[in-house]
């Protein structure tokens, strides 16, 4: 299932006939790496065999690595075995101990024709043979940053026909001293789009330069030339002409939408008519004069920009916007989490319930008392309530009516309409506490909707029985009445003993009459 591996600090030696051998296809792996290891002529030429094996590798990745040969590669071996499927190659710092003798690898191309990427930095190259690099017919991007690549070898590396699809390419940090030579060479490449030839010593630049039709990104930075001329093509997109110390930007670009002047001597901004398309300048450590005055934000506009000293919200807005959007968040966030934790919700439940009860009468007409109690209890004590308690009471002489929520409610109308009106219309409302009665959230929370009508009004009409002991300490602190009524009211205890039982139903019975 491994999508990438990463191999560190080996000396690879390869005797078996399979890299994979003791695993099942199909595989995953994507991109291979090998870090600070060692290779011999001999071990390239057979991992580059077996590493066709796994058929889903895409790219391959040395950094770090050393090459104990000079290109000695059995390129039969390599060329028979078949096709290799990766398509992205990256050697960063290799040390090739003589590398200046390193062979051309004649006889290779059959297996880079569907090369899409290839990156060799830091290596020391300083040419690629032009046989070779006209087999890299697939190749997109090139990069040969900080190498030994010199003009008269660059002309070789990008001889005629060679590298044909290639659209990005990178050669900073190289020996390259013309700029009219880079240029010549670089013209060969018909579908080039990206160049970078940045901290190359150029030193001078041709009035008058041919590029690629298609380029549109230059990078020019740190390459010593002292101005611009018309050799920047006009049909670039993005510029970087950073740390060349110019002293005037005056080309007509009209595609230009990215500029680049960090770290040059200008003494004036660019005009804006040849630039009409610009969208971005970086124009930091340069020489402006304060006689700029800004144009925006309307409230210090006309004032010199060298006396203009804006707040973080006005130059970064939508910054601060975002966020200001995300502390909300965050905020809304703790608070949801708070209110969870707090039962801030089943506060509001029962406010809402408590004030569309308090608008109504204070006392329900005689005539409208349906019941003689209405029963609160827990789900788990329900076997007790509805097989003990309601037969013995709705069996008595004369027999008393109870009102129980899974016989008595109205079925489809609102658990909170049910309830105050069951309690509206019961003359008195009977409690039965019990441990299951309190941990089980109150009875699912809608039950107690009754106490707010109960003891706001008449704290007499409650009763209370507890069918086992509990500690009023036990009861959740948002029932605060509850509690206070346990401490002061006396209440019925269900008894063990047959005989006390018989005591405790007459003191329900009576309590229930009176």
């Amino acid at each position: 299932s491994v999508i990438w591996l990463e191999v560190r600090e080996i000396k690879v030696e390869i005797e078996k006939k399979s890299l994979v051998q003791n695993s099942t296809p199909p595989f995953r792996i994507r991109k291979l790496t090998f870090k600070d290891a060692s290779f011999t002529d001999q071990y390239i030429s057979r991992i580059i065999v077996l590493l066709k094996e796994i058929t889903s590798l895409q790219e391959l990745e040395a950094i770090d690595c050393v090459l104990e040969g000079n290109g000695k590669w059995n390129i039969n071996e390599i060329v028979s075995s078949g096709q290799s499927f990766v398509e992205k190659v990256s050697v960063i710092n290799i040390m090739i101990q003589n590398f200046h003798l390193f062979l051309d690898l004649e006889g290779l191309g059959s297996q880079i024709n569907k090369l899409k990427s290839l990156t060799i930095a830091s290596s020391r190259v300083f040419m690629v043979p032009c046989q070779l690099a006209k087999h890299f017919s697939s190749l997109l991007y090139l990069d040969f940053h900080d190498n030994l690549l010199v003009n008269n070898r660059l002309d070789e590396t990008i001889c005629k026909d060679a590298w044909p699809s290639l659209q990005t390419l990178n050669l900073s940090q190289n020996s390259l001293k013309s700029l009219k030579q880079t240029v010549h060479s670089v013209t060969r490449l018909p579908e080039l789009i990206n160049l970078d030839i940045s901290q190359n010593n150029f030193g001078e630049i041709p009035d008058v330069c041919e590029w690629p039709k298609n380029l549109k990104y230059l990078n020019l930075s740190s390459t010593q030339i002292p101005k611009l001329t018309t050799c920047i093509p006009p049909t670039l997109e993005v510029l970087d002409v950073s740390a060349n110390n110019l002293r005037e930007f005056g080309l007509q670009l009209p595609f230009l939408k990215e500029l680049y002047l960090t770290k040059n001597q200008l003494k004036t901004l660019p005009g804006a008519a040849p630039v009409p398309n610009l969208v971005a300048m970086s124009i930091r450590r340069n020489k402006l004069n304060n006689k700029y005055v800004c144009d925006s934000p309307l409230a210090v506009r006309g004032e010199q920009v060298g006396a203009v000293h804006l707040s973080l919200m006005e130059c970064h807005r939508s910054l601060i916007v975002s966020l200001i959007c995300v502390l909300v968040f965050l905020v809304i966030l703790v608070l949801v989490a708070l209110g969870y934790k707090y039962h801030a919700v089943w506060y509001l439940r029962m406010t809402w319930a408590w004030l569309q009860a308090k608008r109504k009468p204070k006392r329900v007409p005689p005539k409208d008392i349906c019941y003689d109690a209405f029963v609160s209890y827990s789900e788990n004590d329900s076997e007790w309530v509805e097989d003990i308690m309601v037969r013995e009471l709705e069996q008595a002489c004369p027999p008393f009516r109870l009102c129980l929520h899974k016989r008595d409610f109205v079925p489809g109308k609102w658990i909170v309409d049910n309830i105050i009106d069951s309690i509206e219309k019961s003359h008195k409302t009977l409690f039965v506490l019990s441990e299951h009665f309190v941990q089980s959230e109150w009875c699912k929370y809608e039950l107690d909707f009754s106490h707010f009508r109960l003891f706001d009004e008449n704290n007499d009409a409650a009763i209370l029985v507890l069918l086992e002991p509990i500690q009023s300490k036990a009861i959740p602190k948002r029932f605060c009445k509850l509690r206070k009524i346990m401490n002061t009211k006396t209440y019925l205890e269900w008894p063990p003993g047959e005989e006390q039982q018989e005591r405790f139903w007459e003191n329900l019975k009576g309590a229930l009459k009176s």
